[in-house]
């Protein structure tokens, strides 16, 4: 009969967590022939649990960490808490050295008090100044346009009593009743009289030009007034002094235990200086290879050991699997041959012997059946009409003799295939290595050893 082949995997197998009937290392004779064959073992069956798992490693990190950083550069004044310590949200781990800035604070208030004082006393002038000239220029008040407009008024009112005398004058001379030079002073006169009127009218608009512009003037004048009032520059430059003195006060900003203190007293406060995990609230990180991480999903079942945990298996579960493989801070990928991809495992079970940082072995468990038979995978082959069978040891009187057994597979794992149908029931005991025997063979079950 000929073997099926199953091709070797190129990976760490999921480790199978599987108590399967008693294996026992036998020697098997064939009896009534010349030849003897020998053959690795036997499985007798009984039902027990078969699971196909992906065995990883990895490191206690806690689900919830906070990196407590500062960017101020006063130096580290005090510093209230260790590595261990459990804090709340809230307490004060550290302050700095503020007294420069405490003095910072005390000149920038007094620059900003003067600066308002004297923006107020301005604005209030400008205010006052822009009112005054918008009412003489609506009511006509202004002191400058009322002489023009009179100046105006009275060298029309002149040159008209110069034009009249001027024409009355060229008539009378026509007649005979003025004299050429009589008639040349009224002439003079009258062109006097227009030179005023013009020049009184162009100092009449120009007035009111020069009133116009005084208006927008003094109306620029106290909008930027009430500008420089109302600026928020100073009083933003104190307030930001002030979050400086509240933040120089370094506060948890989440409950937990203090894992990392790098806070040193006398050097600058800014950067990383504390950091605050759940020390009870722990995950796993690690990494599956790329053939596996198709297989990888989150809310897939996890066993966690450790060293410091003993025999105790913590049960856990997937949460994250990255979408793309882990990458270094270049952003290209670690490595070409060992592509990885970043898996979060959420640690289900609380052990105080657990601790951030140490080193777990993960099952990621793929598929998992109770109460199933399972043999050895070299256990089962096929018969010359593509059954599947495998060999099962029969007594017929007083003899064991192997018998072709056709069965149906089902999970398989890396090391262990399941198996059903008629004529399986516990105790049943099936040859591991189908090559070593052939049906009709009578043997003999030998421990190794014996």
């Amino acid at each position: 009969m000929e073997k099926i082949k199953r091709p070797k995997k190129m990976m760490v197998i999921g480790s199978i967590v599987l108590v399967i009937a008693i294996l026992l290392t036998v020697s098997v004779f064939s009896a009534g022939r010349d030849r003897s064959t020998f053959v690795t073992g036997y499985t007798e069956l009984s039902r027990n649990e078969l699971v196909n798992s992906i065995s990883v490693s990895g490191t206690v990190e806690s689900y919830h960490a906070q990196n407590v950083y500062s960017t101020l550069n006063y130096p580290v004044k005090e510093i209230n808490v260790s590595v261990g310590d459990s804090v709340k949200s809230g307490d004060i781990l550290a302050k700095l050295d503020t007294a420069s800035l405490e003095l910072d604070i005390a000149q920038q208030r007094s620059t900003l008090e003067n600066s308002q004082k004297t923006a107020a006393i301005d604005l209030d002038n400008k205010r006052r100044t822009y009112e005054n000239t918008r009412s003489q220029h609506e009511n006509g008040l202004n002191a400058e346009l009322i002489n023009a407009e009179n100046s105006l008024k009275t060298a029309e009112s002149d040159l008209q009593t110069k034009q009249t005398t001027y024409e009355n004058n060229k008539s009378l001379f026509a007649s005979g009743f003025v004299s050429q030079q009589e008639l040349d002073q009224s002439e003079t006169n009258y062109k006097l009289a227009v030179s005023n009127y013009e020049k009184a009218a162009a100092t009449l608009k120009t007035t009111k030009l020069k009133l116009e512009q005084d208006l927008k003037t003094a109306e620029a004048n106290f909008k930027s007034a009430e500008a420089n009032y109302k600026n928020d520059s100073q009083r933003i430059a104190l307030q930001k002094l002030e979050k400086n003195l509240a933040d120089s006060a370094i506060k948890a900003p989440v409950d937990g235990t203090v894992t990392a203190v790098y806070a040193v007293v006398g050097s600058p406060g800014n950067g990383l200086l504390f950091v605050i995990e759940d020390t009870e609230s722990l995950m796993v990180t690690t990494y599956v290879k790329e053939y596996d991480a198709g297989k990888v999903h989150p809310g897939q079942q996890v066993t966690i050991k450790s060293d410091a945990t003993g025999n105790r298996i913590l049960n856990g579960e997937v949460v994250k699997i990255s979408p793309a493989s882990a990458k270094n801070a270049a952003g290209a990928t670690i490595s070409s041959s060992t592509v990885e991809f970043e898996t979060e495992v959420a640690i289900l079970d609380y052990d105080p012997k657990l601790k951030i940082g140490m080193n777990t072995r993960i099952n990621i468990i793929l598929e998992k059946k109770d109460s199933v038979y399972a043999v050895p995978y070299d256990a089962v082959t096929v018969n010359s009409d593509g059954q599947n069978i495998v060999y099962v040891i029969a007594d017929e009187n007083g003899k064991k003799i192997v018998k072709e057994q056709i069965i149906e597979k089902g999970m398989e794992t890396d090391l262990y295939t399941e198996i059903s149908g008629d004529g399986l029931a516990d105790g049943v005991i099936v040859v591991n290595d189908t090559a070593s025997v052939k049906p009709g063979d009578v043997i003999h079950l030998q421990t190794a050893g014996k």
